[in-house]
């Protein structure tokens, strides 16, 4: 187009469409955004955001998120009365001002607005996290990061905008083959001295951090033992948080009832700050 047929062009009005630039800001697949109280250890019962991650390298046995392993191209955000969708993947920008929408649409008025961050595991992107994080929080909210624990560095990176960390202590009996064959787990290891890490990198951010053990029909005493062991070190800034499996997929028992007593009090026996909590979102029927 020449400068006259412009000029004519801007005469009558005529405006070239705007240019999209795509965001800068770091992206990761998502499965959904939505709000629940179903929270996880100190917080169950507590109202916030979940931004939910695809991908996870880990493969435990009682995963009731196996729809977690593969983000789909578009993905659901679930607002208080209505439901949108999506494209996969999501930037960072654009996943906070969505979690912004969720806690407008569903808790307005809340004292306190918090997010978590679950997979999946986030971990995969600590570069989105920590982004997504810094967002959030610029608007008063507080910063919770779910995850398997078992990327200490990955969780450094991410770690100064994380207000709280919800890690996972797996026990070995517990998992199936991982995603990926280096993460395999050789007879009688476990990924104890990752997850104690990882807390260690939190605590030193000044983070509140909760460990939750699953325990199924397949715990034994000695995996409890080595597990009560290894995280024997930050005892005194956790909350432990036993969590009887809620039977799903190959783990068709719970624990025992008799088991999760002596699991109980081995570890009020070591001083642990200890709470035993099963899943309640299913119980709520809530997400």
């Amino acid at each position: 187009m020449d400068l006259k047929q412009a000029l004519k062009n801007l005469q009558k009005g005529d405006t070239a469409p705007a240019i999209v630039r795509p965001s800068a800001a770091p992206k990761a697949p998502l499965i959904e955004i939505f709000h629940s109280v179903q929270g996880e250890g100190r917080f169950v019962g507590a109202p916030m955001a979940f931004l939910r991650v695809a991908t996870c390298p880990l493969r435990c046995l009682y995963c009731d998120t196996p729809n977690s392993y593969e983000a789909l191209p578009r993905l659901p955000v679930r607002l208080s009365v209505r439901e949108v969708q999506e494209p996969n993947p999501v930037a960072a920008d654009r996943a906070a001002e969505l979690v912004r929408q969720v806690v407008t649409s569903c808790e307005p008025n809340a004292k306190t607005n918090r997010l978590s961050i679950t997979g999946g595991e986030p971990l995969v992107f600590p570069e989105f996290v920590r982004e997504v994080g810094r967002l959030v929080r610029a608007k008063g909210m507080r910063m919770h990061l779910e995850t398997a624990a078992i990327h200490p560095e990955a969780l450094a990176t991410c770690i100064d905008q994380v207000d709280h960390l919800s890690a996972d202590y797996k026990l070995p009996e517990t998992l199936g083959a991982p995603q990926k064959p280096e993460l395999a787990l050789a007879a009688g290891a476990s990924y104890g001295a990752l997850h104690r890490r990882c807390c260690e990198v939190a605590i030193k951010r000044g983070a509140s951090v909760d460990v939750k053990i699953v325990l199924t029909d397949r715990t034994t005493d000695a995996s409890l033992e080595q597990a009560y062991a290894e995280l024997g070190p930050v005892r005194d800034k956790i909350l432990l948080v036993l969590q009887p499996v809620t039977p799903f997929g190959a783990v068709t028992k719970s624990v025992a009832r008799v088991d999760l007593q002596r699991y109980l009090a081995m570890a009020l026996r070591l001083q642990f700050d200890v709470r035993v909590l099963p899943q309640v979102h299913k119980v709520l029927q809530v997400p």
